[in-house]
């Protein structure tokens, strides 16, 4: 996918979401842990309004994947 940005995109394949923190301060956001067949994981930190954005995001991408996904 190319960037919309212009900045370089570095791929990293995820193999497992392995946890979810979400702050009961409001104004505190998100953590999500990913593990990856790398040396590393990653901690995405994300503000209140990104973990909207990509609440938002996933719902959207969910409702178009149901339409194209036969009904069983």
């Amino acid at each position: 996918m190319p960037s919309t940005t212009g900045k370089p995109i570095i791929e990293i394949p995820v193999v497992n979401v392995s946890e979810v923190v979400v702050s009961t301060d409001m104004g505190e956001g998100a953590m999500i842990k990913l593990e990856t067949e790398a040396d590393a994981d990653l901690w995405l930190v994300l503000s209140p309004t990104v973990l909207v954005q990509l609440e938002v995001m996933l719902a959207r991408a969910a409702q178009e994947q149901a339409k194209k996904v036969p009904r069983q």
